[in-house]
């Protein structure tokens, strides 16, 4: 995979847990930090309003503990299990493939 930049839907706001990452430890993020999370949200807005995930599954993300990076979890919306775990780049590269290819959503 290449570098991938995606451009912000708008404003996030963060939920508190499970399916974001706003908590106490978060507000001390860099600057840098912050715009992965924005980038982030804004892949899992994308990715879950186009459906792309499949039908009765919700896209969430969070901080893995162990390397302190964002993951992306494909979740199954009736049992709630985790059905595939993603990094995040790859969500941010599926949601800037599916604005390339859909430039009206």
């Amino acid at each position: 995979m290449g570098q991938v930049s995606v451009t912000a839907l708008g404003a996030i706001n963060f939920p508190e847990q499970p399916n974001g990452i706003a908590s106490q430890g978060d507000r001390a993020q860099t600057p840098a930090q912050r715009a992965e999370t924005q980038a982030v949200a804004s892949a899992v807005q994308v990715i879950n309003q186009s459906g792309i995930a499949g039908a009765g599954r919700e896209v969430t993300y969070s901080k893995d503990s162990a390397t302190n990076r964002l993951v992306i979890h494909v979740v199954d919306k009736e049992s709630g299990k985790v059905i595939v775990q993603w990094p995040s780049a790859y969500a941010l590269e599926m949601a800037q493939d599916y604005q390339k290819e859909h430039p009206d959503k």
